[in-house]
């Protein structure tokens, strides 16, 4: 029985580029877990890693649960590595706000990552090789399911009992490609209560975020670990409609750019006369750009393989 922990510089880097992508508004960590061919692993590893706890610690599954917390805590470093450094850079501080709080550096973080998702939506889909109608239509669920929730707006406040419920949904939907956590938390009006939580160590709110994480976890984990088991190309088919509905939360161009809310999305006639044409096409490159990030995360997958 060996209970030596290794640490995997793949692994580390898969939770690099996870933790960058959740703390953009609109991308998704499970998206990028999907292009690099980990997510399975990494929802496996949950559901081996819960259920340890579950069943008090088999001994039978002790090396199971040292292989997952391996693979989760190397991962989690690296996540919570990049979640740090580029919501500082996204987000900012009191004194100078971030990339992603500016009309004039917005709208092309949001076109690289609106290209990213683009070009990897291909990712499920062809996973599902019987496309049945049925399946169809679970994607087309999964694309309403996200316009309809990009659409909702809450207030912000709600004190600790709201930091769980933003810890339980924005964590379990961290885990979901097309389902940004960071989004889930934007419309909670708690994203930079959180990331400023983070940079300045306010522990206390960070405690409360966890604990409805560790909710999620627990609730949503062994579901999605069963139905990749029995119904997998219908959870892809799901998943690819998902990543779909998240490209109009990643519309490059929107009315504002505060942190309080999901803004409306410009019309393509409001771009032309608010923007002028070389800012335009820097947009456009730079989703040229998310393309080609996504052929770069496909070629780390495998080298990875």
């Amino acid at each position: 029985m060996s209970s030596k922990i290794k640490f995997e510089f793949s692994t580390f880097r898969s939770g690099l580029l996870m933790g960058m992508a959740d703390a953009v508004p609109g991308v998704s960590g499970g998206t990028i877990a999907l292009i690099l061919g980990i997510y399975n692993k990494l929802i496996f590893s949950l559901s081996e890693f819960l259920d340890f706890f579950k069943k008090k610690f088999p001994l039978e599954s002790y090396n199971k649960f040292i292989q997952s917390f391996q693979f989760l805590f190397t991962l989690g470093t690296g996540m919570i590595v990049s979640y740090y450094i580029v919501t500082k850079v996204l987000v900012g501080s009191e004194d100078q706000e971030g990339l992603l709080l500016k009309s004039s550096t917005a709208p092309f973080i949001f076109s690289l990552f609106f290209g990213l998702v683009l070009s990897s939506v291909k990712e499920p889909w062809q996973r599902v090789k019987n496309r049945t109608i049925s399946r169809y239509m679970l994607c087309f669920t999964g694309f309403t399911l996200v316009l309809l929730y990009t659409n909702l707006s809450f207030g912000n406040g709600g004190g600790n009992s709201l930091l769980i419920i933003g810890g339980a949904l924005a964590l379990t939907a961290m885990l979901l490609p097309g389902i940004s956590g960071a989004l889930v938390l934007l419309t909670l009006g708690q994203y930079t209560v959180i990331a400023n939580a983070v940079h300045d160590l306010e522990f206390d709110i960070i405690f409360y975020f966890l604990c409805g994480g560790l909710i999620g976890l627990f609730t949503f984990v062994p579901f999605m670990n069963f139905m990749l088991l029995n119904y997998k190309e219908d959870v892809m088919s799901v998943l690819t409609g998902l990543m779909l509905g998240s490209l109009a939360t990643l519309w490059p161009w929107k009315d504002n750019y505060e942190s309080k809310g999901v803004s409306p999305n410009m019309r393509v006639d409001e771009v032309f006369a608010n923007f002028d044409l070389i800012s335009i096409f820097g947009t456009i490159c730079f989703g040229f750009l998310g393309f080609g990030l996504y052929l770069a995360l496909k070629s780390l997958e495998k080298k990875a393989e």
